[in-house]
């Protein structure tokens, strides 16, 4: 709970007052993040941003009892990075926490890892995640809340506008696939055009509708009785399922870590992406057309 809510009671947050309306907008004084620079190629964040806020926790808090720094995502720190907040996190400030946000904690050095004491969020209700949308005037709450698999600041971007982009991203992979060898080489080019940081994106996005597909696969493939997150397009994840149960699935999933591993070591975008959807449409075969 923020420390100046208006009814002290309130839990979660209570949003409406000026603290809460203050940490929502990233202007909190004694609230920051560290977050991936966005002028930057790779979305890392630099030795030279943990050092700033390192500098900064040494600073008396401006109006909080306590001060709160996110790290976020964690597995974004480099080595040098890391070090850099070892010492500050194994003795913060008076009055300071660390909230380090990871969604891979193998992927953390170990002595940041000793360092911490490990909280796992488990994935919220769908029906959860859809009234909380519903109750904040969204219309596409429950089209939202299915896609965001148990995240809720997933589907918030869904809601706010995110969610006919990736359906017209889902769209254009699908026309892709079912196209041409040429229209795949096309749209690799289209999408990984521009700075990297913005590309890496775009690649990230792709990857997700791909994985819910395959989510879906799985889902009905092998007779789980789950809900579909591609429920409005039923034919093809059966389609899908007739092609790839079993072994394709997991073929299609080595292909997409292969894709996020290949971007981690800076291998050429294009390179990546068209090994990438050349891989599932081998897996898929007659399946791409329909």
């Amino acid at each position: 709970m923020a420390a100046n809510c208006t009814d002290p009671g309130d839990d979660p947050p209570c949003g409406r007052c000026p603290t809460c309306k203050q940490i929502a907008a990233g202007t909190h004084p004694d609230v920051i993040a560290l977050e991936p620079t966005a002028d930057r190629a790779t979305a890392n964040i630099p030795v030279e941003a943990v050092r700033e806020v390192v500098r900064q926790s040494g600073f008396h808090r401006y109006n909080a009892k306590r001060r709160v720094i996110i790290v976020d995502p964690t597995e974004a720190m480099g080595p040098s990075a890391a070090n850099a907040l070892l010492k500050t996190l194994e003795e913060p400030p008076k009055g300071t926490g660390f909230v380090l946000v990871a969604s891979n904690a193998s992927a953390l050095l170990p002595t940041i890892l000793s360092r911490c004491q490990r909280i796992r969020f488990g994935a919220v209700p769908h029906d959860e995640i859809s009234a909380w949308l519903a109750g904040r005037g969204h219309s596409e709450s429950e089209l939202a809340a299915r896609f965001a698999q148990g995240c809720p600041g997933r589907a918030l971007k869904l809601a706010e506008g995110g969610l006919a982009e990736r359906l017209q991203l889902r769209g254009r992979l699908l026309d892709t696939l079912a196209g041409r060898l040429q229209n795949t080489f096309n749209w690799s080019g289209e999408v990984v055009d521009g700075k990297r940081q913005i590309w890496v994106r775009r690649v990230e996005s792709v990857l997700e509708v791909l994985e819910d597909l395959l989510r879906d696969v799985v889902v009905h493939a092998s007779g789980g009785g789950g809900e579909l997150q591609n429920s409005d397009i039923p034919e093809v994840v059966d389609r899908w399922a007739k092609a790839l149960w079993p072994t394709g699935v997991e073929a299609c999933a080595a292909a997409i870590q292969e894709t996020r591993d290949n971007l981690e070591v800076n291998v050429t975008g294009k390179t990546a992406f068209d090994a990438l959807i050349l891989a599932i449409k081998k897996e898929l075969g007659p399946a791409c057309r329909g």
